[in-house]
Parts: structure tokens; sequence; C-alpha cells
């Protein structure tokens, strides 16, 4: 413990209904190389056997909470933010897996950063699907990915307390089921965000999350997409945010002159940038580049060969040149 005597991390660890993966959840914090944290269990009433698995534990570093109604995540994550009595909040999730080097590395992260206020790390997918995530390193293209989707891994990620509860930044219920890219949103014009290349947690994927199957998710994240736009670059008129947006949820293209409309799109928005200088000019250009190119490629990769569309070519690099020809 440190010398405060709170501790350095509270790991905030919400439980609903995981009967069958709490108890490797909550072995892989308490085997951390990093000991300086209190566990933060969050039963959001579960109606399985997780309460029964969890008293098990007898670790002193573990606050067991169980909600007297069900509360919804977002909320019961703002339970636990409220519960928290470290310098850093850690996110862990009641099915997933932590490494041992996880908490350590993290930290000591943050200590040797104190200009950052988050970093995630790098998430092994495992269970129905296995592939990795690795989200940017640099500050500012995290609030340039912030315009396409989430660009903080949320279950690894850690933060500085007292930035986020400073700066009023807690989870907001009427986001779910994206509650943490709202986060992030928000987040991102008083905070640095960031994230670590190392796997360092893994996540289980076993059908039933909630992101998977709620359909009110692409909802949601128009909503954030579109607020974040607004204050970012307040200099664009409603209309080309909503165009954005669309295009955005749209993600496929059927005609050339829906290719060419995205282009323009882009356009607009770094003309904007050049009036309210939110983002980096240099990684926007680059960032909206290489997402018009790859929508280029997807284009005519799915669709026949038309002349027609021969001027589309020229935005191609070599290497999708080769992925299409050969």
């Amino acid at each position: 413990m440190s010398n405060t005597q709170f501790p350095v991390v509270s790991i905030v660890m919400p439980v609903y209904n995981v009967e069958k993966y709490v108890s490797e959840a909550i072995n892989s914090m308490l085997s951390q190389t990093y000991t300086d944290f209190e566990l933060i269990i969050l039963d959001d009433c579960s109606t399985d056997t997780s309460n029964e698995v969890i008293k098990k534990f007898k670790d002193p570093r573990i606050v067991y909470h169980r909600n007297i109604k069900n509360t919804g995540l977002a909320e019961n994550l703002n339970t636990g933010l409220r519960l928290a009595r470290g310098k850093y909040i850690a996110r862990m999730d009641g099915d997933d897996i932590s490494l041992p080097e996880r908490l350590r590395i993290q930290v000591e992260y943050l200590e040797t950063h104190p200009d950052i206020d988050l970093c995630s790390c790098a998430m092994e997918m495992f269970g129905t699907e296995q592939q990795v995530w690795i989200r940017d390193t640099d500050p500012e293209q995290v609030k340039i990915t912030m315009l396409f989707f989430s660009p903080v891994l949320h279950a690894s990620s850690i933060w500085r307390r007292e930035s986020f509860s400073k700066n009023n930044l807690y989870y907001n219920q009427e986001a779910f089921p994206a509650e943490d890219y709202d986060l992030w949103s928000r987040a991102a014009f008083t905070c640095k965000l960031t994230n670590i290349p190392n796997i360092l947690y893994r996540y289980r994927i076993h059908g039933i999350q909630v992101t998977k199957t709620d359909k009110r998710a692409g909802e949601k994240v128009s909503q954030i997409q579109m607020n974040y736009l607004r204050k970012a670059l307040p200099s664009l008129n409603e209309e080309n945010i909503r165009l954005f947006v669309d295009q955005n949820i749209q993600g496929s293209y059927k005609t050339k002159e829906q290719v060419q409309e995205l282009k323009t799109i882009y356009k607009t928005l770094l003309k904007a940038n050049k009036t309210d200088f939110f983002f980096n000019s240099k990684l926007l250009k680059n960032s909206l580049h290489k997402f018009y190119r790859n929508t280029v490629f997807d284009f005519l990769l799915n669709g026949p060969i038309n002349l027609k569309h021969w001027s589309l070519y020229f935005e191609l690099s070599s290497r999708q040149w080769i992925k299409l020809f050969i």
C-alpha cells in the first residue's frame, strides 16, 4: 500500500452474469506483479451464481459492491468511480484476463509521461474469434481516429482519476452501448489519450457481448460522432456534419459518384480545420486521404471492372494496385 494508505490504482470491474469466467478474471488481477491496488467488483444484480463465486475470494484488496437494483453498465461503472480511492482508475471486465505485467507497465507509463491522462494497451481476442487490436499511440492521431470509431480500447484502459473528475468526465447511461466512445469523445477536449502497443490484455469473445447484439449501437455511434464534430469543428454547418457521419455509418458505396462525394466531404473537413485548429492539419490530411483511398479500393475490389471508374484507380497505393490485379 502507498504511503497515503490509499492504493495507487483502483481497478473497476463491472460484473453481470459471468459465473463461468469471473473467477479467472479476478485471479488475473490478484496475480499482477504490481500489487498496490484495490479491486472494486461491481455486481449489477447478477441472477446467476456470480455473487457466490466472488465471495469465495478473501483477498483484502477486493472491494465487493452489489447494487440494490440493476442500473445498467454505465451507471454501474460510475458507482465504481465514486468508490475509487486510487490515483489511477484501471478498467477490467469480469469475463476477460489481464496479463501479469499489465498494471506495472501501464502505471509506469503514466508515471513517466505526466502529460498523458489515459493509456490503453493492445488486446488479444480469444474464444470464438482470434485477432489482435492495437490502437494509435500519438494523442493527436487518437483525436482524428475519434471521427471514425472509438480510438481507445475500453477494458484495457487506465487513466488519472483527478484529470477525469475535475473535468466531470463520467459515463453517460444514455450513450449505452457506446458509453466508452462517448466518454472518450468528451475527454479528448481536455485530456491527452494514447495507447501503448504492448499486448497486456486478453479479451474474451463468447457471442453474447452487448456491443455485438444491441441494435442501438449504430444510432448511438452516429450521435457521438455528430456531437464530437460539432465541438471540434464549429465552423462546419449541420449539413456537412450529417453528410460526414452518414458516410461513416453507411460504410459501403454503390456508385462512383458516391465515392467522389466522400472526397468532397473530406475536403470540407480540411477547410474547416484551417479555421478551427482542433486537429493536427498534416495528420488529418494524411488520415482522410488514407480512409478515402481504402474506400476506393473496397469499391473497386467488390465491383466489376468498369472503364467509367478509370480515374479512381489513380487514387490507389502501389500495394493496393497489386492486391487488386494479382
